[in-house]
């Protein structure tokens, strides 16, 4: 077997399955590939026109005449604390000059693990959101607002050709959502055939990939998306990507549209139409400062609307954490909002048996533990089976070693006796891999919840680990497991391989070390204890081996 190269190939299996996966996760599973457009027969449109626009313009329209004359006279200007709204959750400072917001705080996450820079913002700038009578249009026009602050809620209104356009938030006292209702009046002479919704507009910012020395893949950034539920689907863009690539934005019509908005990893920021069968486009343009100006836009057609009539459209938007029982609470249709990947169905699993750990130890880094050992304790009796299959390798090896001598010169008949005498004795090498093969899904599953769920951000463990979703900053325990992993290799029989094979082997401990560096120090806490347990059951099972053979 000494021209077996079955190692090398696992090897190189193995650093190419992590490379993709990797790269898989930084684009966070985009279900489409590609902007996807959908043909219609006909283009929504007002009656009479509204404005020029063609669908997909990527250029702020110009104002008509109508504009222009129903903007000379300046609204007054409301001041910043009447600008205010808040419910025990959430501090929305609203923008009167753009419909929408300056900044929208949730009060209880920090901005960073030290809690220095105050509770998140998560907004990137003012974010405009505007009622809309012109869908082909994905870039907000400017507009001039009144406003009206009424207890909890605010009303903005303006004037666009023949309709009067109203927009009132509501913010309850509790949670992370508000009620957004829109109203068009007409107040031209003459009915209009109306297409009408709501359109929001706003920055995002460039973040940078964190890696080591260049090409060491390191923990996935925080990206930011268009996320759309829609026609029973999840649809994830890179807003980065897109804004690179200057793809076109996506248009579907008339479809049922659970919600569609921006997804900040940890955080999500959604507007649900309570009509839910209607049309949507989201899109980005290129900011001159670099930035990707991220859009959404919701419509639907309305029917005509007489003179003096109005028509309201009702919306809810979520601004929170990307948290099951929030998600839950404030909409269900959210909850599929929470995607953790291939793996969902072990993740889920996970993520719930570690809250729970949590919910006695108070320290999530315990909790991983106390889950690993419990991992450890289920694989046992797949670990059980490899140590008997490859203690009777190690018993056997003298006479497989003859064999090979044997037939050195015929390497087609040594390996036919090889696999008579490994019949014979009922030996199966590929029980070397039981416990290995389980633990892959579970470790890219145990990735994907510290990467991805709110528990884990800024979520310390102690000492100079205070965020077990961020790498080690000192990389104390990826070298820790690598010294571990070599310990492990060994202890394991290395029965049936030549001395080139073996080195190969023990440089295993080198890549995972190699790999685990700029990984989340949570995923690698789990890998230090799954090893170092597994020594543990090694050791253990070695010796009662030993003694029942004794």
């Amino acid at each position: 077997m000494k021209n077996d190269f079955r190692p090398i190939i696992a090897i190189v299996l193995c650093l190419g399955f992590y490379f993709l996966y990797t790269k898989y996760l930084n684009t966070k599973y985009p279900d489409m590939s590609k902007p996807k457009e959908v043909a219609t027969s006909e283009q929504p449109s007002v009656v009479p026109s509204a404005g020029p626009g063609a669908a997909g313009s990527t250029t702020a329209p110009v104002a008509n005449a109508a504009d222009v004359a129903n903007s000379e006279a300046k609204p007054e200007l409301l001041s910043a604390g009447q600008l205010t709204l808040e419910s025990d959750k959430v501090r929305y400072q609203f923008n009167q000059l753009n419909g929408g917001f300056d900044s929208i705080v949730l009060k209880a996450y920090d901005a960073d693990a030290k809690g220095d820079t105050g509770a998140t913002n998560l907004l990137d700038g003012p974010f405009a959101v505007q009622g809309t009578i012109r869908p082909n249009e994905i870039v907000v026009a400017p507009a001039n607002f009144s406003a009206i602050r009424d207890g909890r809620s605010i009303t903005f209104s303006r004037k666009d050709g023949p309709v009067t356009i109203s927009q009132r938030y509501e913010v309850p006292e509790t949670g992370y959502t508000l009620k957004t209702a829109v109203t068009f009046t007409n107040t031209s002479d003459q009915p209009l055939d109306m297409i009408a919704g709501i359109i929001g507009s706003q920055p995002i910012h460039h973040i940078k990939q964190s890696n080591l020395m260049g090409f060491i893949p390191g923990v996935v950034p925080h990206r930011n998306q268009i996320a759309v539920s829609a026609d029973g689907e999840s649809e994830y863009e890179d807003i980065e990507t897109l804004c690179k690539d200057g793809e076109a934005p996506v248009r579907i019509q008339s479809v049922p549209v659970n919600y569609i908005g921006i997804d900040r990893h940890y955080f999500l920021g959604v507007l649900l139409p309570e009509g839910k069968t209607s049309s949507y486009v989201a899109g980005v343009v290129k900011a001159p400062t670099g930035d990707c100006i991220a859009t959404i836009l919701n419509y639907d057609k309305h029917g005509i609307l007489p003179q003096g009539q109005a028509l309201t459209l009702n919306y809810s938007w979520y601004f929170g954490p990307k948290d099951h029982a929030v998600l839950a609470q404030a909409q269900p249709a959210l909850e599929e909002a929470m995607h953790l990947g291939m793996f969902t169905f072990i993740a889920t699993p996970l993520l719930k048996v570690i809250e729970g750990f949590y919910s006695f130890t108070g320290n999530y880094g315990v909790a991983i533990i106390l889950l690993t050992i419990l991992l450890k304790l289920l694989f046992y009796p797949l670990m059980k089976a490899s140590s008997v299959s490859m203690h009777k390798m190690k018993k056997l090896n003298p006479e497989m070693t003859a064999l090979r001598e044997k037939f050195k010169d015929d390497k087609q008949k040594q390996q036919q006796e090889l696999m008579k005498f490994m019949v014979l004795h009922k030996i199966n090498p590929m029980k070397g891999c039981l416990p290995i093969l389980p633990q892959i899904p579970v470790f890219f599953a145990f990735y994907q919840v510290l990467q991805t769920s709110i528990q884990m951000r800024h979520a310390p463990f102690f000492g100079w680990i205070q965020d077990l979703s961020s790498m080690d900053p000192w990389f104390v325990t990826p070298l820790l497991m690598g010294v571990a992993m070599f310990v492990q290799q060994k202890l394991t029989p290395t029965t049936g391989m030549d001395k080139t094979q073996e080195k190969i082997l023990m440089f295993m401990p080198i890549m995972f070390t190699a790999m685990m560096l700029t990984l989340p120090a949570g995923l690698t806490l789990y890998m230090l204890t799954n090893t170092v347990v597994g020594i543990g059951q090694q050791k253990w099972l070695y010796r009662k081996l030993d003694k029942l053979n004794a």
